[in-house]
């Protein structure tokens, strides 16, 4: 979901926790949000569902909140998302890792394509679920230190634990466990 050009960064501290306590809050009502990437204009949500009707009910709920809750901690007023959400069902293991890959290390994507890749960019993106992920591959998982610096003072995370078969281990069988060395795909004329 895209926030209007002139909204805050949902990047920015307090923002950000804002969005987070509505995901943890719309968790404890029923919505099913699995894993979270907060980017700097837009959010990308992994969410489980019966059926279409019931994901965009529950999506406008988060969404509203999520408005409420950001416009009240930047002191603005008005709509802070440029539109209605873009959803795609996912109906494969391999797809379904894709976007657990995408949606944890989606910072490194934009830093690469913009030529603004630093060592933080390959830190574990606290700005995602990714502390509260349990599908690390053994070899190549994240620092322990990292998990605890992402989490920050929440003990539980603020997603639901995944149902579907898809998003609880059928991921796995489109290439294994998610190594912290990973990239999403950068499109074909950055690759070297």
């Amino acid at each position: 979901m895209k926030r209007v050009p002139v909204g805050p960064s949902f990047r920015a501290e307090r923002v950000h926790a804002a969005i987070v306590d509505q995901i943890a809050a719309c968790v404890a009502r029923g919505v099913r949000v699995v894993h979270y990437s907060v980017q700097h204009d837009h959010l990308h949500l992994l969410v489980e569902a019966q059926d279409k009707k019931e994901v965009a009910r529950r999506l406008q709920l988060l969404f509203s909140r999520i408005a409420f809750a950001v416009n009240r901690v930047a002191r603005r007023h008005g709509s802070l998302f440029r539109d209605r959400h873009h959803r795609r069902e996912l109906t494969s293991p391999t797809e379904t890792r894709n976007v657990l890959v995408y949606l944890f290390f989606n910072t490194r994507k934009h830093a690469i394509e913009h030529a603004r890749a630093t060592n933080a960019t390959f830190e574990l993106d606290t700005m995602t679920s990714a502390a509260w992920f349990d599908g690390w591959h053994p070899i190549a998982r994240p620092p322990p230190a990292a998990f605890a610096r992402a989490r920050g003072a929440r003990a539980s995370p603020p997603t639901a634990p995944p149902q579907t078969w898809l998003a609880a281990e059928g991921w796995l069988r489109g290439g294994g466990p998610i190594g912290f060395h990973e990239l999403p795909s950068v499109p074909r004329q950055l690759r070297a």
